[in-house]
């Protein structure tokens, strides 16, 4: 009876983060209060049901000097908070926090959920592993790292395909009627299946033609790839990342049943320490160091992808329109960090919905 009680409980915390993580429409829709019971499944019963790995709070903290300005934007911004979905607005201008924003729902030290922005740190620990040696090169294959991808649809996919989305045909996906996105999600979350199960149910597939294909089972596949080549895991990764960002409280991600990441979407931090790793994201771009020879590779590789106006390239979107130089790691539901790579500035922020205009955010960066 108890492990019947179980399996309801989990089946309806599945159907609402389903909702919250596949249907962004929809969510729109509800009301004020139905919103906010979503940012409590997100932040606190979802990762309830999973195993976090925890990463310490950095071992020095690193200062957000802030020089807070108020214009036309700030005051549209301040409405859209107290009205709408928008939680956190936080602007770095390259040399201090000159907008800070949140609001009420929420206090500074929740830790919030990344969504699809966690797939671009995954990108990251990628560049990190392979300029410490523990990766060859984005040349090398999967499988040389995870043995369970021999015999797959995958087995001779390497990273640079893996982490720019374009590692498979779509059999895989159509078969499964998109199972490489929401199905994926969904049979992870409730527990129907675990990545690795996944990663097998591909056994046999014959690879026809590569396209760009984004989907969320990608990223857990390489962020295992990063687990089982780093010493000390992902975790040790993590935890190197947030001693230079100068995290100032703990951060975790979640993993499945047999302890395989899940970071197409579940990496948390506060909002601060977020845009922390954002400013240390694009102070590396800008370096002459190994990561930043990384990141700029990423950047050179873009390819299209299958939205009209954006390349894609190392889990990292990048604006046709936008002539500068710059990046930014995009989060279902309006969760989003933007690089000015040449401006050395960062904007993150995050929503239970993207339910307002996103002018006022965006005119920020006009500044």
């Amino acid at each position: 009876m108890k492990k019947l009680l179980g399996i309801v409980v989990l089946s309806l915390l599945f159907n609402s983060i389903l909702n919250t993580v596949s249907f962004s429409e929809h969510l729109q829709k509800k009301s004020k209060a139905e919103k906010e019971k979503y940012l409590q499944s997100r932040t606190i019963d979802l990762p309830s049901k999973f195993k976090k790995i925890k990463i310490a709070p950095a071992e020095k903290l690193k200062d957000l000097n802030k020089e807070i300005v108020e214009n036309k934007n700030t005051k549209k911004i301040d409405k859209i908070v107290n009205n709408k979905s928008l939680l956190s607005v936080l602007y770095y201008d390259g040399q201090k926090v000159v907008v800070d924003k949140k609001s009420n729902k929420i206090n500074d030290d929740i830790q919030l959920y990344s969504f699809s922005m966690s797939k671009a740190f995954v990108s990251y620990m990628v560049g990190d592993a392979i300029c410490n040696g523990h990766i060859k090169s984005l040349d090398d294959k999967i499988s040389n790292y995870v043995p369970e991808a021999k015999g797959t649809l995958y087995e001779n996919s390497t990273f640079k395909e893996l982490i720019n989305m374009s590692s498979g045909d779509k059999n895989f996906a159509d078969r499964k009627a998109g199972s490489a996105t929401f199905i994926y999600a969904g049979d992870v979350l409730s527990k129907k299946a675990t990545v690795k199960d996944y990663l097998l149910s591909s056994s046999g597939i014959k690879l026809s033609k590569k396209v760009f294909n984004y989907n969320n089972f990608v990223p857990d596949m390489v962020a295992r790839a990063v687990d089982v080549a780093v010493p000390g895991g992902l975790k040790s990764s993590y935890q190197n990342f947030a001693n230079r960002s100068g995290t100032n409280s703990e951060m975790f991600y979640l993993t499945d049943d047999n302890g395989w990441p899940l970071l197409f979407a579940f990496f948390y931090a506060n909002r601060y320490d977020f845009l922390r790793l954002g400013i240390q994201v694009s102070q590396d771009w800008n370096s002459k160091s190994c990561i930043g020879n990384y990141l700029s590779s990423i950047e050179k590789m873009k390819i299209k992808s299958d939205q009209k106006d954006f390349d894609y390239a190392g889990y990292f979107w990048f604006d046709r329109k936008n002539k500068s130089r710059h990046a930014h790691m995009d989060g279902h539901g309006g969760q989003r960090i933007y690089i000015d790579i040449e401006k050395g500035s960062v904007l993150a922020y995050h929503s239970i919905t993207n339910d307002y205009d996103n002018k006022s955010i965006w005119g920020l960066l006009k500044k």
